[in-house]
């Protein structure tokens, strides 16, 4: 009995601290890039941050490119925000994210290489980031293999794999 209970102690000690090990704030080490056939590109970066009482936010910084054309090239850079808890079991991450806490904000415009203000593209971009069916993606429980240590953090999801930095923390 008693080297059950310490066996369980001690697991409970490593799970608590493999918890709290991956808590800061993390940020992806390179751009996601996909090119299309026509020039068009998305390019993606995000941010986590894990806390250590089992929240978590995550910022996704999207720029994306129309074909480029010589009537009409449109380049928009967002900003999205999603908050909500997280478990690590082993090398298990599983994020629930929580939509109602979803934010997303238009960074830039440009348009043929110069920087707008069209409120109307504008205005369809925001309808856009702010729909339903947009919003859901940024809604569904996610597991992840994680590998991590001081200073990067691996997460797969059996497909793709990222990787992030930590953020050092500086104190005076």
């Amino acid at each position: 009995m008693k080297k059950t209970l310490f066996t369980l102690i001690a697991l409970m000690a490593v799970m608590t601290i493999q918890a709290q090990s991956i808590c800061g704030t993390w940020r992806m080490m390179q751009p996601v890039v996909e090119t299309s056939e026509d020039g068009s590109f998305e390019a993606m970066t995000g941010t986590y941050t894990f806390n250590e009482d089992g929240t978590f936010a995550y910022v996704l910084e999207l720029t994306e490119s129309s074909e480029p054309a010589p009537t009409m090239a449109l380049e928009i850079a967002t900003s999205i925000e999603i908050k909500g808890t997280y478990t690590l079991e082993g090398d298990q991450l599983t994020l629930t994210p929580n939509v109602d806490t979803y934010k997303a904000e238009i960074l830039s415009l440009s348009m043929n290489g110069k920087v707008t203000d069209n409120p109307m593209v504008k205005g369809q971009v925001r309808s856009m980031l702010n729909s339903p069916e947009f919003k859901a993606q940024f809604g569904t429980v996610e597991t992840d293999t994680v590998k991590f240590d001081d200073t990067s953090l691996e997460m797969s999801d059996g497909e793709q794999t990222l990787n992030f930095t930590r953020f050092a923390t500086i104190n005076n």
